[in-house]
């Protein structure tokens, strides 16, 4: 899929705010930032799961589709997401994680990306061992780019992950399911936070 807009400048200057789509910035108490670049209707349920991870602990920023119809034209490559607001709470972030949606409706499974490797590993050993499935990145979706908004803050390396709908719609409607995948990941950063 070809973006509609190279930038954020580009997207401002056709799409309204408040109508098309909204920002926003939740600080946290620690240095550690979950992103939802394309949430809202652009990848269904990444702005809640991202909430979700973030609890009253992590910073929290949302990038919103709000509008129901051409919606996937306020996508915005990861490499290319520059909206300032993001750009100022990752100069603040150690440790950044984004969420991101698979298009795949009917397998449950999660990519774990990023120039983070040591993170993504331990990301990926605590969601097996919370009994859910990874699959290895392809190219497209690994998160590599320098660029990519998950390796921006701080350290300059980051790590996003690529949940597929079935995963994601499964997490929204199973509080149970949800919780298990949730304190997976809050566990690993906790841990994390302790070595910086």
């Amino acid at each position: 899929m070809t973006d509609r807009y190279l930038n954020f400048s580009e997207l401002e200057a056709s799409e309204e705010e408040g109508r098309d789509y909204r920002i926003a910035y939740f600080p946290g108490k620690y240095p550690v930032l979950i992103m939802a670049p394309h949430g809202g209707v652009i990848e269904p349920f990444t702005s809640e799961i991202s909430e979700w991870i973030a609890g009253e602990d992590f910073s929290l920023y949302l990038f919103e589709g709000i509008r129901n119809h051409h919606v996937k034209d306020l996508h915005i490559t990861s490499h290319h997401f520059d909206e300032p607001l993001a750009l100022k709470a990752l100069n603040q972030a150690d440790l950044v994680l984004t969420v991101h949606g698979l298009l795949n409706s009917v397998d449950e499974f999660v990519m774990v990306g990023g120039l983070d490797l040591e993170l993504c590993k331990k990301i990926e050993s605590a969601l097996t061992e919370a009994g859910f499935a990874i699959r290895k990145s392809e190219a497209k979706y690994s998160g590599k780019h320098p660029n990519n908004i998950c390796n921006r803050g701080i350290k300059k390396k980051g790590v996003q992950l690529e949940i597929t709908y079935a995963l994601r719609k499964h997490l929204f409607g199973d509080e149970t399911y949800r919780s298990r995948f949730i304190n997976a990941l809050r566990l690993v950063f906790f841990d994390e936070l302790g070595s910086l």
